[in-house]
């Protein structure tokens, strides 16, 4: 693991780019998204069509017709078959093309993609790269969002994926973007830690003795002042685990604890499936609801965004960023994606 110091012990030339990664696994849809009944959503600029089998197993296949390109999500299930709208090819949940109409022979050219997919902890990740490279071993192992109490959603964020990658990395933004949430004047002034194994990166704050935001006053009960620490954990190229611990100032004992989850899923090169979950190590109970005020912040970020989003496309001119000591985990997202990219292009 090797720890990241200053700006300059990265190569960061790269500015926010809208590549997108393939040969990745992405979170696709959470669990309670997807029933025996078709799903469309576009991931990595592929369309995707989701359903579940009668026996309930999950699958994604290619949401395109190989006959005329009609979008199968606007056929029908006939049992496990999808059958297309337009011309009644039909197709099982490999995607092999059971039936044409009109004739008993199927084309060998009439088959449509299944992706490879993987449901675990009410996540399903699919992977829309080389179904050849769709390892399972490298999907983010994230069990709070089934075993801990845990609220989910997913928010449409038309800004391209890097923009979302920011933003996660480089919490200083929350004194000023969630200022009336959770931030707080601790956080832009704390320096971070950064750290890298792999293409895994790791960004710290720790605080003390310092103002309880608003929203964790709600959820916890605490008053100011508090300690509080941001671990970030990033998955390259598009998973994110913030492990967050409140407590009283000076208490050392465990605190309250939470897990903030964002599956960063490009739907195109420019929009983005925001998928999002707080989890906390409280008892689940269907009766009660505890406090979470992250669709709020969701929604900040996403005005934020979509207006810097805006703004990068008007500047004609591309004037460079000008970076500082806490953009090391932002930048040195941006070089682990990068090099994704290149590996692919290159190979």
């Amino acid at each position: 693991m090797s720890i990241i110091e200053r700006p300059a012990d990265i190569i960061a030339k790269t500015g926010p780019s809208d590549a997108i990664v393939k040969n990745a696994w992405y979170l696709g849809a959470w669990s309670d998204e997807i029933t025996h009944a078709l799903f469309a959503r576009r991931i990595a600029d592929e369309p995707m069509v989701f359903y579940r089998t009668e026996e309930g197993t999950a699958v994604a296949l290619a949401d395109r017709c190989p006959h005329r390109k009609f979008p199968l999500s606007a056929g029908t299930l006939e049992g496990d078959l999808l059958q297309c709208g337009y011309h009644g090819f039909r197709f099982d949940t490999n995607g092999t093309c059971m039936s044409v109409p009109g004739q008993t022979k199927v084309p060998l050219s009439a088959n449509v993609r299944s992706f490879p997919l993987v449901e675990q902890f009410g996540q399903i990740w699919v992977f829309p790269g080389d179904p050849a490279l769709a390892d399972a071993a490298k999907i983010p192992h994230v069990p709070w969002t089934s075993e801990w109490w845990s609220t989910t959603g997913c928010e449409p964020l038309n800004a391209r994926a890097s923009l979302l990658i920011d933003n996660l990395l480089d919490l200083s933004h929350e004194t000023y973007i969630h200022a009336s949430g959770i931030g707080s004047p601790e956080v832009a002034e704390t320096p971070i830690e950064v750290e890298r194994d792999g293409d895994v990166l790791w960004v710290r704050r720790k605080m003390f003795g310092v103002e309880c935001p608003p929203n964790y006053a709600k959820s916890t009960g605490l008053a100011s002042p508090i300690d509080r620490s941001q671990e970030i954990q990033f998955f390259a190229p598009s998973f994110y685990v913030l492990h967050v611990r409140i407590a009283k100032a000076g208490d050392t004992g465990p605190g309250f604890l939470s897990k903030v989850v964002y599956g960063i899923t490009p739907e195109t090169a420019r929009t983005t499936h925001n998928f999002y979950g707080i989890c906390r190590d409280v008892p689940r109970d269907p009766n009660q609801k505890p406090f979470s005020g992250q669709r709020n912040t969701v929604r900040e970020d996403t005005e934020c965004l979509e207006l810097l989003e805006r703004w990068i496309v008007s500047d004609s001119d591309n004037v460079p960023e000008v970076s500082i000591g806490i953009d090391r985990g932002g930048l040195l997202g941006r070089r682990i994606i990068a090099d994704m990219v290149r590996k692919e292009t290159a190979g």
